[in-house]
């Protein structure tokens, strides 16, 4: 049997697109969704058993606290009690998680409180970005929260406690919109990807003093054969293959994807594989931009693209990519962002401008 990837149902829907979706970290059965009407939405998953049978569906149990414009991106905190919220309009939410004195009901559904008595409360709002905030991501130890955005920059907020965030870095490099941020899986390495065809690379400076780009791939500022092997479009997203994958192997690259249609792997090099050099590149069936990608666990890569689709990846033996598994409409409109579940690496979530975000179940060959 070849692999497959079955549609499990919608965690929830909006008349606006959905761009972001994001699971908790610290606990499976709660997750996170960014939507363009300037809402966050978390929504928790159920367990039923019916005849004899367990399934799971997922509800709204909490609307946070809108912000003026389209929320681009979510993030929940390593620790799991801030959660960071990308705006258009300018600004970073930080929320912090709190819990009432009594189980709400569900029409108390709102900033007031959840329907499960938990409470997410905003605490503070990052300014700084003089446009859109695009991106956002926390370091792997939660100290550092980075932000990008359509006014070319990267920003490295440090935490101090849960409601007052210092800038340590506002990084300028870039030479179009800062579409995506990522970190490094063990360590305070940030890469961003852009609408100037690069990819970056931004690391502390010795003394600790500042930040500043290590390494640029691809773009007009990479130069040379590093510009040809980069993204011939826009890069829209960046992911890690996990540090510990389920076969023992351990992770040391990145993929991005792009508006070329293709999908390109990154090798890891240097200190704990914080650098990264060209490895592959390879199209893949979508015939229009990649704005997602995601490395699994399990060794896959999971893809959506603004044709619908939801496409799955896999090396082979001999270190080439293919596509294992494939859902041509999974959406009905782009698929701004595909994630696997940190607790279930066959779980897939996904965000659309149909205005759902939808989960997955990866079965292998």
């Amino acid at each position: 049997m070849p692999a497959r990837l079955d549609a499990l149902g919608t965690v929830t829907t909006s008349r606006r697109p959905m761009w972001h979706a994001c699971f908790d970290a610290t606990r499976p059965d709660v997750a996170f969704a960014a939507c363009a009407d300037g809402t966050t939405t978390r929504v928790r998953c159920v367990l039923e058993t019916r005849m004899g049978k367990q399934y799971s569906s997922w509800s709204n149990v909490e609307h946070l606290s809108p912000h003026e414009r389209a929320v681009r991106a979510c993030a929940v905190s390593p620790c799991g009690r801030m959660l960071a919220t990308a705006s258009f309009d300018g600004t970073c939410g930080v929320f912090v998680k709190t819990r009432g004195d009594a189980v709400m009901t569900e029409e108390d559904d709102g900033e007031d409180g959840g329907s499960d008595g938990e409470t997410w409360r905003r605490a503070c709002a990052l300014e700084g970005h003089e446009s859109e905030v695009k991106s956002c991501a926390w370091s792997p130890s939660g100290a550092l929260l980075a932000t990008c955005g359509r006014d070319r920059t990267v920003w490295v907020w440090e935490a101090h406690g849960e409601d007052e965030f210092e800038c340590v870095a506002a990084l300028h490099g870039h030479g179009g919109d800062v579409k995506r941020v990522v970190w490094h899986p063990t360590e305070d390495v940030l890469v961003s990807v852009s609408y100037d065809e690069s990819v970056r690379i931004w690391k502390e400076d010795a003394d600790g003093d500042d930040w500043s780009c290590a390494k640029v791939l691809g773009g007009e500022d990479a130069g040379g054969e590093a510009a040809e092997k980069g993204h011939q479009g826009t890069v829209w997203c960046a992911s890690f293959e996990p540090r510990e994958r389920e076969d023992g192997v351990a992770g040391t690259r990145a993929v991005t994807c792009g508006g070329d249609g293709a999908l390109i792997v990154w090798n890891g090099a240097g200190f704990c594989n914080t650098d990264l050099d060209f490895a592959t590149r390879f199209p893949c069936g979508h015939d229009r931009a990649v704005l997602a990608c995601a490395w699994g666990k399990h060794g896959v890569v999971a893809a959506g693209g603004g044709d619908n689709s939801i496409r799955l990846y896999a090396e082979t033996n001999d270190g080439t990519w293919r596509e294992i598994a494939s859902v041509p409409n999974a959406h009905d409109d782009d698929v701004n962002h595909v994630e696997w579940s940190p607790h279930d690496s066959s779980l897939l979530i996904s965000a659309s401008d149909d205005g759902t975000v939808k989960t997955w179940r990866y079965v292998a060959a």
